[in-house]
């Protein structure tokens, strides 16, 4: 490259004196500070190929390290400039710079190429400038790469999190409001096409996946694109503050559809590609899935390659896939809610649903049997019941039950309009009650069973109790944050007329405050505040639910500041405040707790609050 040699790319004279060209090399890329480094990393791999052999002895980085961590430091220039990250990476590489070369650390230099990045000058040509190093060095040794992207337990600077290194790239993209695709997309697709599998891989520290980071990232762009502001929401500078968020909630959707189908460029057209198949492929996170289903009606009644509709794709999955005891259970019910017919239909081999879950060997209940025989149990004439006495003990239990419950009013029954039975679930009340039940289980059973009120209740409060354990370790709640703060929310919507939801909801909402703000949780985005608000104008009168929504609000405010004091405000928070303390004047805990949350809103500016008296 004739340009590297230009004045603007001159190698300091002190380090040019160095005798060892490789540790000539790694001095420079030391104190490197702008981005003419890559024209002089050009020049001196011009001068001695060699140099790019040199490790350092005690750290045991190479050059090519160095490099790759300088595009996370350096600030990029969008003007013309002797040379980019990728044609220096490219020369080190054509001197025969090891790529498997791993440090002191146990990284290869493509740890190094997606660092955080420190300089935030120009975000956009920063992540563009990751991916096209990771796309290189990736190709550079292929079985090296999927090696390390396979791993669970990276730790990145500035962080003691062990995780995927997808995830780490997802948790620290920056809002990409250039428009779509921009560059986040290509670098999360690049990381993700070796090692399609770790889209649904779960962190060795926090147990969370990318695919429900990115779902609340969306989440959170999304209720930024309709943020309300002060005054005048029409103004020019409110609409393209909308309009830049909309672009990058669009970017991230990207991003989710491109973990769920990595070779969708190889296809045909992207009409090959249908997304509730692979959500429920993948083990989306729940509100993902419903969100998808809800959003692409159609495809839930589209086949695939095999004749298999999204529900025989559900039914036919091993059981030990799932990670949760109710997941299965919650994926057919969405998917017969959408579309109940689909339990009478035959895949291209000719089985049903039943056929094929019951085959999997799935539970009668968590994995959805039941489910589907209740919708059409004339698929059971197909199933051998000899070869599983499980179900046969199960159906005959459930038998019984119908039968008592034609005699026994006591036993509640909700039939929904698709024909669906909805009776009480005692199997998952006993579950969340029990005292060493995991996370996991328990809200993956408020979810499959969402319509119980003493599921959810029991649920908000077996959360509670988990997270009081370790009340004083910050890390576990933003950790149980991430899974649970969505859950108890959808408990609080599902039920807004059941005090007992609410005050346990608004309990665990209070607990789990830490997490608002880490890993794209938002008690704003999630309608956390908002339930809150929603339980106190709901039951006024229940002192109760009127303590722990204002100890709840009073926490969130502490964590969120005056964004979330916006939001509290903005959803009439200050009305039922004052409505609290006028409905229970007697009540000391009302007052006590509606008092702190006034004092503390009353802290931030007015005109940040709308409706403050």
């Amino acid at each position: 490259m004739t340009a590297a040699s230009s004045g603007s790319a001159s190698i300091p004279r002190e380090i040019m004196r160095i005798s060892d060209p490789g540790r000539r090399l790694f001095q420079m890329l030391t104190i490197a500070e702008d981005d003419q480094v890559w024209a002089r990393v050009i020049k001196l791999c011009d001068k001695s190929s060699k140099s790019v052999h040199y490790v350092h002895p005690e750290s045991h980085d190479t050059p090519l390290h160095l490099v790759c961590r300088l595009i996370s430091t350096v600030p990029p220039s969008s003007d013309s400039i002797d040379a980019a990250p990728i044609d220096a990476i490219r020369a080190m590489i054509r001197c025969s710079a090891d790529p498997t070369c791993v440090n002191k650390k146990g990284y290869i230099p493509l740890h190094d190429a997606i660092q955080p990045i420190v300089n935030k000058a120009n975000l956009a040509l920063s992540v563009r400038n990751q991916a096209e190093a990771a796309n290189f060095l990736i190709a550079a040794d292929y079985e090296a790469s999927m090696e390390y992207l396979s791993r669970n337990d990276v730790v990145f600077n500035g962080s003691d999190d062990k995780c995927t290194p997808l995830y780490h790239v997802v948790a620290n993209l920056p809002d990409d409001f250039v428009n779509s695709p921009g560059p986040t997309v290509y670098l999360a697709s690049t990381l993700h096409f070796p090692t399609p599998s770790m889209a649904t891989s779960k962190n060795f520290s926090n147990y969370d996946k990318p695919l429900s980071l990115l779902y609340r990232r969306f989440s959170r762009q999304f209720d930024m694109s309709e943020k309300f502001f002060p005054g005048d929401n029409s103004r020019k500078e409110v609409l393209e503050h909308r309009r830049r968020y909309k672009v990058s909630a669009m970017n991230t959707w990207k991003i989710i559809l491109a973990l769920l189908d990595p070779v969708v460029e190889k296809k045909k057209s992207v009409s090959d590609f249908f997304m509730v198949h692979a959500a429920v492929r993948n083990e989306c996170p729940q509100d993902l899935l419903r969100y998808i289903i809800e959003t692409r009606p159609e495809e839930v009644r589209q086949v695939d390659e095999r004749g298999r509709l999204p529900l025989h794709v559900a039914a036919g999955a091993a059981p030990e896939a799932a990670e949760s005891s109710y997941h299965y259970k919650f994926v057919v019910d969405e998917l017969l809610y959408s579309y109940p017919d689909g339990a009478a239909s035959a895949d291209a081999e000719g089985n049903l649903p039943l056929q094929l879950a019951i085959e999997s060997e799935k539970k009668w209940i968590g994995g959805g049997v039941k489910s589907l025989h209740d919708v059409y149990p004339d698929a059971m004439s197909r199933v051998k019941m000899e070869d599983y006495p499980s179900i046969k003990r199960a159906l005959s239990f459930s038998t019984n039950f119908a039968e008592e419950r034609e005699t026994d009013e006591s036993i509640t029954t909700e039939i929904g309009l698709n024909g669906i039975v909805k009776e009480e679930h005692y199997d998952a009340i006993m579950m969340v009650q029990k005292p060493d039940a995991k996370l996991g289980d328990i809200v993956s059973a408020m979810w499959a069973n969402e319509e119980d009120g003493g599921v959810q209740m029991l649920g908000c409060v077996a959360i509670t109790n988990l997270a009081q354990q370790c009340c004083d370790d910050v890390r576990i709640l933003r950790t149980m944050g991430m899974t649970a703060v969505n859950t108890i929310v959808n408990a609080m919507k599902n039920h807004p007329n059941e005090p007992a939801v609410q005050e346990k909801g608004c309990a665990a909402l209070n607990i789990l405050s830490p997490a608002d703000n880490y890993r794209e949780v938002s008690f704003a985005a999630s309608g956390a505040v908002a339930s809150i608000v929603s339980a106190m104008q709901a039951h006024i009168s229940d002192a109760i639910v009127q303590k722990e929504a204002c100890s709840a609000l009073r926490n969130i405010l502490k964590h969120g500041g005056s964004e979330r004091a916006i939001v509290i405000a903005s959803v009439s928070g200050l009305t039922a405040i004052q409505n609290a303390i006028g409905a229970h004047p007697h009540d000391e805990n009302v007052w006590q707790e509606a008092s702190v949350v006034l004092e503390t809103l009353s802290a931030y500016p007015e005109e940040s609050l709308p409706d403050l008296g």
